[in-house]
């Protein structure tokens, strides 16, 4: 473990066999499991947990907080490193590339995988297998299933569902209100099930069940 330039807090659990490089920041209520790989300038907030074999790419943010969590924190002048929000837990053996950002209230399930930049939003759940391509954007309140294959640039909005063995291919998009101005209209996601393929570019409007 390479502590050079890190900051680790003192209440957080970093198994000794885990690798964290220079300009990492670790908080409290953090907990890294043995053979963890932490890159450079990656930033872990508590309560998260990253089991064994993971692998965490450069510049990636873990446990991001909430918008009112984040309130609270200026507010009170916290330290980023002191707060502990809803648990993140990403399971065993996946890979999280450069520049991701996963916000607390968050499960990845085992040997899943993302490309670069991708964003996934609080209370969103993905199960074993899955691949997260570069680029996408997953705004929360999202459940995708297992082996999902969601390629390069796709968007999925809140109250989404998606199940086991679907395919997004690149840059398809699905949608949750039907207004394009804000409207008292509750937002209703399509619910993607098992096995679905859906085309590049394509989109998929508020409510729609495919099957």
């Amino acid at each position: 473990m390479n502590k050079d330039f890190s900051i680790i807090h003192t209440e957080a659990i970093v198994n000794k066999n885990a690798f964290v490089d220079e300009f990492v920041v670790i908080g409290k209520g953090v907990t890294i499991e043995k053979d963890v790989y932490i890159s450079k300038g990656v930033k872990i907030y508590g309560k998260t947990t990253i089991k064994s074999g993971t692998y965490i790419g450069e510049n990636c943010v873990i446990g991001h907080f909430q918008r009112l969590m984040l309130k609270k924190i200026i507010d009170n002048k916290q330290s980023s490193t002191e707060f502990e929000g809803p648990e993140v837990v990403i399971e065993k053996n996946c890979t999280i590339r450069a520049g991701s950002i996963i916000y607390s209230d968050v499960y990845i399930g085992a040997n899943c995988q993302t490309g670069h930049n991708v964003l996934i939003r609080e209370k969103t759940k993905i199960g074993d297998f899955s691949l997260i391509g570069t680029n996408c954007i997953i705004d929360g309140n999202v459940t995708i299933g297992t082996n999902a294959n969601i390629q390069t640039g796709v968007y999925i909005p809140m109250q989404c569902t998606i199940g086991d063995d679907v395919f997004m291919g690149p840059y398809s998009k699905l949608t949750n209100d039907k207004y394009m101005l804000r409207k008292d209209f509750d937002l209703i996601g399509p619910n993607i099930e098992d096995k679905v393929s859906l085309g590049a570019n394509s989109i998929i409007f508020p409510g729609i069940i495919l099957k």
